[in-house]
């Protein structure tokens, strides 16, 4: 095979794998260049077997999770075993968003069970690494965690945890919601009204599955709107026109003004977690892990929550919505 073959085929691999991403604004430097690609190798060999996108979403829940029982023992190899399998996890639940892009697949249970495969997978580190934290002395002390170490891993995954994730991923959404409505393209974003009412709709108890789903679908959609107050009134002004009555510019800026909160929202999402997870494991210090999602990651979320609400206001200030 020539070079300018291999070439070909590379600046083919590249832009068809560029494709399957929501948008270069959203991307991370480590997706771009380690979990994308190997996503979307995994998706074109499951859109050869023509498996459905669910079906990785599942997949992935049950190496996320095995990972946690391998945090647990604390030796090095161990670790490096289970974080082997939490980032093949990782891999999985980017090559089921990819499969659904490049076929078009688009479905609201995916979204539901790709946000409920995270949470299984934290579930059951956290499990473990506090079960690991019992027998555990105390830093600079000979008292053991106990039970003070399940209440700092239940406060650090129940309170701090799952609401920066939650916000943070709507403000990607709602970054890739402005986009979408400036290039006419697919949105993800649904609001927890929508969702009540197509729970409503059900009256056969044959689609009791799709009833369960839809109400805790809409009880995390209505969490990320009562944290986003300012959010709200925006997004309300702005559904309540059509898009090419839009004020000129407006979209523009909200880009502009959104896209330097990206880096945060990835932040406070897996990547950063799962680094910070990993070493403090390696090290000795799992609490540690538990102590900087409460400490700096709360100071970045609350720097992040301040800056989206407030450009929210002033946009509509400036363009009169």
């Amino acid at each position: 095979m020539d070079k300018i073959s291999v070439r070909t085929r590379w600046q083919r691999f590249i832009a068809e794998m560029r494709a399957t991403y929501k948008s270069m604004d959203t991307e991370e430097k480590w997706d771009i260049w380690i979990v994308r690609p190997i996503g979307f190798v995994e998706a074109c060999i499951c859109r050869r077997l023509h498996i459905h996108p669910n079906v990785i979403t599942i997949v992935s829940i049950f190496f996320g999770v095995a990972s946690g029982y391998f945090f647990f023992p604390g030796n090095v190899r161990m670790v490096l075993i289970g974080a082997l399998l939490l980032f093949f996890a990782n891999t999985l639940d980017s090559a089921d968003g990819q499969l659904a892009r490049m076929t078009k697949q688009y479905t609201m249970l995916g979204r539901v069970l790709d946000g409920f495969a995270g949470d299984l997978w934290f579930l059951s580190i956290y499990v473990f690494i506090m079960v690991r934290m019992f027998t555990m002395p105390i830093p600079f002390t000979s008292v053991e965690w106990g039970w003070w170490g399940v209440a700092l891993g239940l406060v650090s995954g129940f309170l701090f945890h799952s609401t920066q994730s939650t916000i943070a991923d709507y403000y990607r959404n709602i970054h890739l919601y402005f986009l979408s409505l400036a290039q006419h393209n697919y949105s993800e974003l649904v609001c927890s009204s929508e969702l009540v009412a197509k729970r409503k709709a059900i009256t056969s108890w044959r689609r009791w599955f799709e009833w369960i789903w839809l109400f805790f679908y809409a009880s995390y959609t209505r969490k990320q709107e009562n944290r986003t107050p300012q959010l709200q009134r925006l997004l309300c002004a702005v559904r309540l026109r059509p898009v090419g009555e839009l004020p000129d510019g407006f979209l523009q800026e909200f880009r502009a003004r959104s896209l330097p909160l990206m880096p945060i929202t990835n932040f406070l999402t897996f990547n950063s977690r799962f680094f910070v997870l990993v070493i403090s494991l390696l090290i000795g210090m799992p609490w540690l892990y538990f102590l900087t999602e409460i400490v700096l990651y709360s100071i970045l979320f609350v720097y992040m929550q301040y800056r989206h609400e407030t450009m929210c206001v002033a946009l509509m200030r400036k363009y009169q919505l």
